[in-house]
């Protein structure tokens, strides 16, 4: 009877060992599958973000030496015309004209004379024609443009003694604006002058025209580009201070990363290539590409962020949970198969059940890692961060078009600039905030319009707002720039936020300052004042005191963007259009908690519960009394649910939130617990008996686990 018995129970382990075999090789093969795919993908996006790097290179690239050389063209059949024949100022006005709008990168052309080589009785002749303001500058009406030993000269100076060539930028003191040129001479052709400089052709666009060209590629939110002259003096740069005044070579000895100091150096000496550097945040790598113009020798450098490139790491993070799964199960399968080889004992129960306990938790805390470190999901009626001024213009460009379409007059852009000082939570949805906020008013509306702006986020109450002008200065504009009136507020308010709380603590809060006009009527539109800031990347937090701590949060990015509101009401204005699709300037910044402040306050309670409980487990033995069980069952319950109180008390939300499965989780385990004690202790139950409850005390921790790998699954993946 026994052989038959023995004989039978070989043949189901045999049968129990092959379907493990079975399993374990599909498992291998979705295991092998899954870290090709990753592994693929993975190289997919890096060829996706050095194809565009190179591609954005090779387009700017193109266009600037295409512009450069167009420019080079028509200043050699200028400087030829020129010094062939003699023209009226009328024809000379006529001619530079119609060059300068032959080229739309040119900001204008100068044709500029030896004293007295336009005619005997003017010493300096030398008009330029702006093709911004559409009429002429006689430079030598404002100061000796032949004069070497003048600052601001070299554009003519340089090309008269030395030839043609690409001139350094130069603050124009006519024009009011930094400007690069190329310069060619041209010469008398006869009479006893032959063959000496009679004047220059002076091709002239203004720095920001490189700005443009770069900022019309796809850089994402916070790339930027620089252009370098042959010398290393920026040509073109996100920080408009650098623009004529700073070197690459200073910006290489300063440099501290070893990486983009090479690339640098690299960049001056004419080379190309690119390298990758973690961002000052260590959130994300960023890719600098160099390369130099072919036509003039003059440096390019593209600066991107990988992850902006690539947009959302969801597919990837997916791809990661997949494969640490099906990892996960396989070695849970070689271990079956490897204890199924006899009875389990003890030893290789306990075994078992460690090993399922730390894959569990491994992939729970994989996936609340790649949860908590992504980045907070733009919502659609949001525009992206206001980073540089092409995606400034891009937006405006949008709104005055449409109101030219609905015959409204085109809004007046109002440079508004913001700085935080003090920020502090009040509750889950109220937030104090302080600081100064300022406008650059044009002098000619100051009288016609209403002064100063809105927070409609305001809390109401009445000791929640405290805003107070602190200085009005008229100042000059800079770089021909027009002059304007700075008022500056210092502010202090409580405004409501309406945050997400249901995925706490892996909640990214996003504060959102809303800053609008005092009346539509003004046909005002708040810009943000980037001018102002030093840097406008997000990651570097502009407009935000680096001495700002918020209790328990790290501070991760700070920016302006806009949305677009309509509202179903004209306020009394009898106008109805003043108050559709209204553009709104946003002041933002996004929070990422700090999780050990949260797992040191609930996780805590929640896992001494729970080893309470297992260590209760542990000590229990077979007893006719209950009494004793239920009384520290219910001593948990109480700790356990005092401090899920508390998580309530500190996040006010309608929703259930991320953390509280933690506590429904261990609510379950108690009744479970319970009930396993008490049928345990007095009666005789064929599971609970064998080797004194074992199985239960086996599978406690990792079904705790399990079901939390469940829940962390259905709510983030």
């Amino acid at each position: 009877m026994h052989t038959v018995c023995d004989k039978a129970t070989h043949v189901f382990r045999n049968m129990i060992k092959k379907v493990l075999y079975i399993i374990a090789l599909g498992l291998f093969v979705a295991t092998i599958y899954h870290a090709y795919e990753l592994y693929s993908f993975s190289m997919e996006r890096d060829h996706i973000v050095q194809d565009k790097g190179l591609r954005t290179m090779e387009s700017l690239k193109k266009q600037v030496d295409g512009i450069l050389s167009s420019i080079v063209d028509e200043g050699k059949k200028l400087a030829e015309d020129f010094g062939t024949k003699s023209y009226s100022q009328e024809e000379i006005e006529k001619i530079i004209k119609a060059s300068s709008l032959k080229i739309p990168a040119l900001q204008g052309i100068t044709a500029c004379y030896e004293p007295y080589a336009f005619s005997g009785d003017r010493k300096l002749f030398c008009p330029f024609y702006n093709k911004g303001t559409a009429d002429y500058i006689y430079v030598g009406d404002s100061y000796d443009y032949t004069d070497a030993t003048l600052d601001g000269t070299d554009w003519y100076t340089g090309v008269r003694d030395k030839g043609a060539k690409w001139v350094e930028p130069y603050y124009a003191k006519a024009a009011k604006d930094w400007y690069i040129d190329y310069g060619i001479p041209f010469y008398y052709t006869a009479g006893p002058n032959k063959g000496k400089v009679k004047g220059t052709i002076t091709m002239s666009f203004v720095t920001s025209g490189f700005k443009s060209m770069i900022l019309s590629l796809s850089l994402g939110k916070t790339g930027y580009g620089l252009i370098t002259s042959t010398e290393g003096t920026y040509l073109s740069h996100p920080v408009n201070d650098y623009i004529g005044t700073t070197n690459l070579k200073e910006t290489s000895e300063n440099e501290t990363n070893t990486v983009l100091k090479k690339a640098y150096n690299a960049l001056l000496e004419g080379q190309s290539g690119n390298v990758e550097r973690a961002s000052d945040d260590n959130n994300d790598t960023e890719l600098f590409f160099y390369d130099k113009i072919p036509s003039n020798g003059w440096g390019i450098g593209l600066v991107f962020s990988k992850n902006e490139l690539l947009g959302s790491k969801a597919a990837l993070n997916h791809r990661y949970i997949k494969l640490t799964l099906f990892f996960s199960a396989f070695l849970l399968i070689i271990i079956a198969i490897y204890f199924n080889k006899d009875y389990l004992d003890r030893q290789e129960i306990w075994q078992l059940s460690i090993l399922a306990t730390v894959l569990l938790i491994f992939n729970i805390l994989l996936i609340g890692y790649l949860e908590h470190t992504g980045s907070r999901r733009i919502n659609t009626s949001e525009s992206p961060p206001i980073a540089d001024v092409s995606s400034l213009g891009s937006f405006i460009n949008k709104q005055q078009t449409r109101r030219r379409e609905l015959k409204l007059p085109e809004s007046t852009p109002i440079p508004t600039g913001m700085f935080i000082e003090r920020m502090a939570f009040e509750n889950s949805y109220n937030l104090n905030i302080g600081g100064r906020i300022w406008q650059k008013y044009p002098l000619n509306l100051v009288e016609t319009i209403s002064e100063g702006f809105r927070l409609p986020q305001t809390s109401p109450f009445a000791e929640a707002s405290f805003i107070e002008e602190v200085s009005r200065k008229e100042i000059k504009g800079i770089a021909g720039k027009p002059d304007y009136l700075l008022i500056s507020w210092d502010f202090r308010v409580t405004v409501q936020q309406y945050l997400n709380y249901e995925n706490f603590p892996f909640d990214k809060r996003h504060i959102s300052l809303d800053i609008v006009p005092i009346s539509n009527e003004d046909h005002l539109v708040f810009t943000p004042d980037l001018a102002s800031y030093e840097f406008t990347n997000p990651t570097r937090k502009p407009g935000l005191n680096q001495n700002v701590i918020v209790s328990g949060n790290n501070i991760m990015k700070s920016y302006f963007n806009y949305s677009v509101a309509s509202y179903d009401t004209d306020f009394g204005y009898g106008a109805k259009t003043l108050f559709e699709e209204v553009p709104i300037l946003h002041y933002n910044i996004d929070l990422r908690r700090i999780l050990l402040n949260t797992f040191v306050t609930y996780l805590i309670p929640i896992f001494v519960v729970l080893i309470m409980m297992y260590i209760l487990l542990i000590a229990c033995s077979k007893t006719e009394e209950r009494q004793g069980i239920i009384e520290a069952m219910a001593a948990f319950f109480f700790v356990l649910i005092f401090s899920h109180i508390d998580l309530r008390k500190e996040i006010i939300t309608a929703d259930l939130i991320f953390m509280e499965y933690f506590y429904f989780v261990t609510y379950l385990m108690i009744i479970l617990t319970t009930w396993n004690l008490i049928t345990y202790a007095k009666n005789k139950s064929h599971i609970f008996d064998f080797n004194e409850n074992q199985v239960f005390k086996a599978v406690y921790f990792p079904f705790f686990f399990l079901a939390m790998l469940i829940i962390t699954l259905s709510k983030f993946y």
